[in-house]
């Protein structure tokens, strides 16, 4: 028992080392998205001069308190080891956050993959999969994208909900100070914990999720609501939200296969504007969500529901980039290890294959500093094409569950 604990052991530290190496190595060589990159690097310098004043008037952030305190770590450590901001050193600093945040959640499959009594060679196989997925691998290391920070918190709110609800807040509160995108994930506790208020009728949950929520949210923004005014937070994130008034914004979706892609959300498609049929969409979706939480939730059921949602929003709402879909990745993975059904891991390979397919494409043309992908490039509807029928089978797995 022992030796087959420290083989595990020896092949997840394996796996962590490769991932690792393989990170720092393409971090260090790949500038990223111009635009991110040009981004995070600007805003790591300007907080480092002044936290409180980071969100100074005028001055454009539209992401939240939560990952500038990263920022301003890594403007700190930058000035202080007098780092240049053009150098491979700093890139690699730039962009650690989200690569120790892909370890992270790659301990955490193989963790979950291990607790669900999946043998040692599945449970290794699994984090590898995760580990060295190209998609997964491009978004933090290459492009310079935080989107794995999200998800880590994202997953560990949702494996907590049941067992530890406290804890459960937390994450989903720390999740939402770091992307307003978390919004999206916001139906998993909400039904969650309707059902254990109305059909369990219990509050104990309740009582333990809000106050720790609440809490790491306040303690993340009051240094800057004082800064700004109480209101400041409810603006800042409106203001977010309120961004980027596109169909698409190079997601492979519905509204991309229709020509949306790069096309002002005003504009009509079949009668009704771009922006109405994403409002459109976004209802049912949540109307199916909330019909399939209906029957009751088993923590398999929420993980589902994690899955389904950001894929659905993805490829049926407006205002989606292209690496909006990186969260469903590790959802569909999870809960492949807490269902054992195979077709969640063939929907993770297909997925994990369209997103990479996608930042690629989005990457090469911004190196031309092309930062929409033509409306009708042939790629672009393929690409979108397949996502909607994976989209499909995930929207099966959902309702076969229902009925059972």
């Amino acid at each position: 028992m022992e030796n087959s604990s420290s083989e595990r052991n020896y092949g997840l530290a394996a796996i962590l080392a490769g991932a690792l190496l393989l990170r720092i190595v393409l971090a260090a060589s790949f500038k990223g998205h111009p635009i991110d990159v040009g981004t995070f690097s600007a805003w790591a310098g300007h907080a480092a001069e002044g936290l409180l004043s980071f969100y100074s008037p005028g001055y454009f952030a539209d992401y939240p308190p939560g990952y500038i305190y990263v920022l301003w770590l890594i403007g700190k450590s930058r000035a202080l080891l007098q780092t240049g901001f053009d150098t491979p050193e700093f890139l690699v600093m730039l962009k650690f956050p989200a690569i120790a945040a892909d370890l992270a959640t790659i301990g955490v499959i193989h963790h979950l993959a291990t607790e669900q009594g999946h043998g040692r060679a599945k449970a290794l196989t699994l984090a590898a999969l995760y580990a060295f997925n190209p998609a997964v691998i491009a978004d933090s290391a290459v492009w310079g994208q935080v989107d794995s920070v999200l998800t880590l918190f994202v997953l560990l709110g949702v494996l907590w909900l049941e067992r530890r609800p406290a804890a459960s807040g937390a994450a989903f509160a720390a999740a939402l100070l770091v992307k307003p995108q978390a919004l999206i994930f916001a139906p998993v506790p909400l039904l969650w914990l309707g059902n254990q208020l109305f059909r369990r009728h219990t509050a104990a949950e309740l009582s333990l999720f809000m106050p720790a929520a609440i809490l790491v949210f306040a303690l993340g923004v009051l240094p800057f609501a004082a800064e700004n005014g109480p209101a400041w937070v409810v603006e800042k994130y409106a203001s977010t939200l309120a961004s980027y008034p596109y169909a698409s914004l190079n997601a492979a979706n519905v509204f991309a296969l229709v020509g949306g892609n790069g096309a002002d959300a005003a504009q009509t498609a079949l009668f009704l504007s771009f922006e109405t049929w994403g409002t459109v969409f976004l209802f049912v979706i949540l109307g199916w969500a909330a019909w399939l939480a209906w029957r009751g939730l088993t923590a398999s059921d929420c993980v589902y529901l994690a899955a389904f949602l950001p894929v659905s929003v993805y490829l049926w709402s407006i205002k989606m980039h292209e690496r909006y879909l990186f969260p469903a990745l590790a959802m569909l993975l999870a809960y492949h290890i807490l269902s054992r059904d195979r077709r969640a891991l063939w929907l993770f390979l297909g997925f994990s294959a369209m997103l990479f397919v996608s930042m690629a494409q989005v990457l090469h043309l911004s190196a031309r500093e092309t930062w929409y992908i033509p409306r009708f490039d042939p790629l672009l509807l393929a690409v979108s094409g397949i996502n909607l029928l994976s989209w499909s089978l995930l929207a099966w797995i959902g309702w076969r569950a229902e009925r059972q």
